[in-house]
């Protein structure tokens, strides 16, 4: 079940997020997190199956005409199995009900850029060791018309 983020859930998220460190988050941004979950929690979902949290993701707008995807992330035992493309179609569909959202972005790094790119997201530029050492910046765009609604991968 998709269901929106309340403060409550934050240990149980940050639990979600340390597991995906290294491979795709540095540890660094764990205070990142921290802070759009701040700011941004009231458009931040968690997927709840069976009472635990077995990830998170959510949007926001950077700026007029923009919706951004931003820190997606699940349980290590789950990826795969079709979770996110549930979540980002979640967001997605949050975000394409916003009439003045022109542009869509996620700001990515190489390990989950090619995961985006199944919506039609393209890469618009690459950022060198941008989140963290060996973490580089994968910023994507798309026209928020042309959303892809992938069934499956």
């Amino acid at each position: 079940m998709i269901r929106n983020y309340l403060p409550d859930d934050y240990a149980k998220v940050m639990e979600v997020f340390r597991l995906n460190i290294p491979q795709f988050f540095a540890s660094e941004e764990e205070a990142d997190l921290t802070d759009y979950l701040k700011e941004h929690g009231d458009s931040y979902y968690v997927i709840e199956v069976k009472g635990e949290i077995i990830g998170a993701g959510g949007h926001h707008y950077p700026l007029p005409g923009v919706g951004r995807l931003s820190w997606d992330f699940f349980r290590p035992e789950v990826q795969g199995k079709g979770w996110g493309r549930k979540l980002i179609n979640h967001s997605l569909d949050e975000i394409r009900s916003k009439k003045h959202v022109k542009r869509l972005e996620v700001w990515t790094s190489q390990q989950s850029y090619q995961f985006y790119a199944k919506f039609g997201f393209n890469v618009h530029r690459v950022e060198k060791d941008f989140w963290a050492k060996g973490f580089d910046l994968y910023h994507m765009e798309m026209i928020a018309d042309k959303i892809q609604r992938p069934t499956y991968f």
